[in-house]
């Protein structure tokens, strides 16, 4: 590498704070969107990644948006500024390969990081906050993403948040067989939760959602039954189970109404896994007699089968990163030297016409014949000397991972 690329992260992640951190930086897409907004009028590219794990902002070029972010921090009531961390460069670029990978994730491997990408990705193009470095990074981190799973056992042996939940709550409970379970949400990390459920006999499985159509079309694609908001005290009481992952922004099951639940008898007992960020259940309910309450954080510090892989697998995984990350940034720095070598030609061809020109005077009288094979001369020369600078450059722009990726599915 001659030069670093003008790629850059800020952000904070699950390696440097807290679930009771990060639920401050949560954002909802209309929040992200009026962002990618003002960035796009402010003429500057960038692609906002905002999950449970982590919320990062990606930007190319020589403005900072490190302030920003610190700002951005202070305002969501965080003034701690450990918390965030800048990578620039082929660090920046590395950081998203892993990212996109799973291989940077709190359940090591996980599959859902892949589409949280490819979708921040989309929504900056929609936005017009990418440019052509942006579009080479992303594509080639998504596309190595792709290879991962396809070619290595983190994609044989997928892992999820959804499955590290179920498994964590059949460990903690002595197993699921004839247990009762609660899901509260119906997008994605719910249906994970439901197809994790499927191979333990669960005695009955309820689903309730804000939208109780989409509760239903969820509910009876995995055998399971649909209820509304109404009947959450009573569900709750009949659960030995709940999985809660929404959208909502504040909790929406309080440490008094988990009370309630396992107030039926002294050998009650309840066990909760909040997969949302922002949390959905009060903190709190951690001191309710009876209540069992695991989060995002308590889930990988549980260290579930879902939490890792056999060193092999990462091994050939991180061996896959490092060769489509040099790949990558070889054709950045081929596409980077381009128009200085446009320059070298230009002025290794004016070079010959002056040198044939000296020489042709010098000569005199010349033929026409002769007079063209000087200047052919001249300029063949000059060709030899940059051919095989060209080819190498045009050799390197061909394995750029922009140009040969697999189209991105919405």
């Amino acid at each position: 590498m001659s030069h670093e690329p003008s790629f850059h992260v800020v952000g904070v992640s699950h390696h440097t704070a807290g679930v009771e951190i990060r639920e401050h930086f949560a954002l909802t897409p209309a929040e992200a969107e009026a962002w990618l907004a003002a960035e796009r009028l402010a003429g500057r590219s960038a692609v906002l990644l905002s999950t449970c794990n982590r919320c990062e902002v990606y930007w190319s070029g020589d403005h900072d948006l490190s302030p920003w972010f610190q700002d951005f921090a202070r305002a969501r009531g965080v003034e701690s500024s450990r918390a965030v961390i800048r990578l620039d460069g082929s660090a920046a670029v590395r950081h998203l390969y892993t990212v996109a990978a799973g291989l940077d994730s709190q359940i090591l491997g996980e599959c859902e990081i892949l589409g949280q990408v490819r979708r921040a990705y989309q929504v900056a193009q929609a936005a017009g906050t990418t440019d052509h470095l942006i579009e080479a990074v992303f594509v080639g981190a998504l596309t190595t993403g792709r290879r991962v799973r396809r070619e290595t056992m983190l994609g044989r042996h997928p892992a999820s948040v959804s499955s590290a939940a179920v498994d964590v709550a059949a460990s903690v409970t002595g197993g699921l067989n004839g247990r009762r379970a609660l899901v509260l949400g119906a997008g994605s990390v719910a249906e994970g939760i439901l197809q994790a459920l499927e191979p333990h006999r669960i005695a009955g499985v309820a689903v309730i959602n804000r939208h109780r159509t989409r509760a239903e079309t969820l509910a009876a694609s995995w055998g399971a039954v649909s209820a509304s908001w109404s009947d959450l005290e009573a569900l709750l009481a009949a659960a030995d189970v709940v999985f809660v992952s929404t959208s909502s922004t504040r909790p929406l099951v309080g440490a008094d109404v988990l009370a309630e639940a396992v107030a039926a008898g002294p050998d009650r007992r309840l066990t909760v896994l909040d997969l949302s960020v922002p949390r959905n259940v009060e903190p709190s309910a951690r001191a309710v007699p009876g209540v069992r309450l695991y989060d995002l954080d308590d889930l990988q510090q549980l260290r579930c089968p879902a939490n890792g892989f056999d060193a092999p697998a990462i091994v050939d995984a991180e061996r896959l990163l490092r060769h489509e990350i040099e790949r990558l940034l070889r054709a950045l720095d081929a596409r980077g030297a381009a128009p200085k070598l446009a320059e070298l030609h230009w002025a290794a061809a004016r070079l010959a016409e002056e040198e044939s020109d000296r020489a042709l005077r010098e000569l005199g009288d010349l033929s026409e014949r002769e007079r063209r094979v000087v200047r052919a001369m001249a300029e063949r020369l000059v060709r030899r000397v940059l051919y095989p600078v060209s080819r190498a450059l045009r050799n390197e722009s061909a394995t750029d991972p922009s140009l040969d990726a697999e189209p991105l599915r919405t």
